[in-house]
């Protein structure tokens, strides 16, 4: 195993990532427009119904024509999710660089100091993921993101 080799291995997982990153994009993308289709189907309709002007007006000052026009509230982070993605990335990093590490005592002799390099590489990045899982779930707590209040609610 070369180092052309390893570096077919880190292409092929950089262009894997890439895929995953763009997926996740797109399947969000295509979320956040089907909820903002129905919106806006739902307030055509009511538009519809309503005839006149002083009808609109009249619903448009009432409660529930207030809360329609404001919208959606913006997300909030998933404060869960985002720690849980980092530890999973985190736990998955790790587990593959202690491997390729494991697989410096199969390869030759001259391939053995490459692929130590890729795997303290990404034994590296698992083990910092981990950490920035840590701080961000003590940061979260502190600030009371966790039960969804803010300190000032505290």
């Amino acid at each position: 195993m070369g180092t052309e080799a390893i570096a077919i291995i880190m292409v092929f997982g950089t262009v894997a990532l890439a895929v995953v990153i763009i997926t996740r994009a797109l399947f969000d993308h295509l979320r956040r427009t089907k909820a903002e289709r129905a919106q806006a189907e739902i307030f055509n309709k009511l538009m519809d119904k309503l005839g006149n002007g002083t009808e609109v007006l009249a619903y448009l000052q009432s409660e529930a024509g207030q809360s329609l026009m404001r919208g959606a509230p913006p997300e909030k982070p998933a404060t869960f999710g985002r720690i849980l993605n980092s530890v999973q990335y985190g736990v998955v990093c790790t587990v593959i660089g202690i491997g390729v590490l494991f697989l410096q005592n199969i390869v030759d002799k001259y391939a053995q100091r490459d692929v130590a390099v890729v795997g303290t590489l990404i034994l590296t990045l698992g083990i910092g993921l981990l950490a920035a899982a840590g701080a961000s779930y003590l940061l979260s707590k502190t600030l009371g993101l966790l039960n969804g209040k803010t300190n000032e609610q505290n």
